[in-house]
């Protein structure tokens, strides 16, 4: 296993001594945008700011920039401007970005020799349901294809990996600004069905009144990663896949006790 893991991380990584000169060194700038909404004990701290102690991811990140000898600014963003501005360069790391096909192909995501997502180097992996209120259970319908009825409204997060699937599905949509802000609509009874990631609770998060239940089968599989700028990438690759490697492992080497675990296979 560990001659795996070493041939795999050499292939992965390439041969540094044929690096060309300043190819993999620490990229300037180096901004690292997080979503500007709490995420429970992995992103503490509204807008702007960064709480403090500031979460998991912070320190996933902080760990990795140790182990590289590199610096970063990190900076908060809204949900629609976080793809955006990597794919625009105005930041190089979206920092947990779940995989969809029409995201890579503005970022760039760790990948297999066939273009699919490495879901080795995945962050964490979960699946997006339906979520419903427990005492409104009866009166929606979901067989794994078609929601009913017809006159529901479903939340999902504007700009989150939900919407393309939401809009293809041809439900009536209210978007919220954020993953706890569709959660706060649904128990409110302002929409009857979330759209949400599994990742979004913890088990007492469901439980609590009004308690919340995820309709079975869930709708798909999605893995998070630390996608970069194509900019970043064409520049300097060599520095990119040292950076995903040691996210990975700062994740692997800190699970958390509640929220979603790291699914790095290094």
């Amino acid at each position: 296993m560990l001659l795996l893991r070493a041939w795999w991380l050499a292939a992965f990584l390439g041969t540094a001594a044929h690096a060309s000169p300043g190819e993999g060194g620490c990229p300037q700038p180096f901004r690292v945008a997080f979503l500007d909404k709490a995420i429970p004990g992995m992103l503490a701290g509204e807008g702007s700011q960064f709480a403090d102690p500031p979460g998991r991811f912070v320190d996933w990140l902080d760990q990795a920039l140790a182990r590289l000898g590199c610096k970063a600014e990190r900076v908060r963003l809204p949900q629609r401007r976080l793809m955006g501005d990597t794919a625009t360069d105005e930041t190089q790391v979206t920092f947990y970005l779940a995989h969809t096909p029409e995201r890579a192909s503005q970022l760039v995501y760790p990948q297999r020799a066939d273009g699919s997502p490495d879901r080795r180097m995945a962050l964490a992996e979960t699946h997006l349901a339906l979520f419903v209120r427990a005492d409104r259970r009866d009166r929606v319908r979901w067989d794994g294809r078609t929601l009913g009825p017809a006159s529901l409204t479903v939340g999902i997060v504007g700009g989150g990996v939900e919407e393309p699937m939401a809009r293809a599905a041809g439900w009536t949509l209210d978007r919220a600004l954020s993953h706890a802000g569709s959660i706060a609509k649904l128990r409110l009874g302002r929409v009857d069905v979330a759209v949400l990631p599994a990742l979004s609770f913890s088990p007492d998060a469901l439980s609590a009144p009004p308690a919340l239940v995820a309709l079975e089968p869930p709708l798909q599989r999605i893995a998070f990663f630390a996608p970069v700028s194509p900019a970043l990438w064409a520049k300097n690759p060599q520095f990119v896949r040292r950076f995903w490697v040691a996210v990975c492992e700062a994740a692997r080497d800190n699970p958390v006790t509640t929220g979603p675990s790291p699914t790095c296979q290094l």
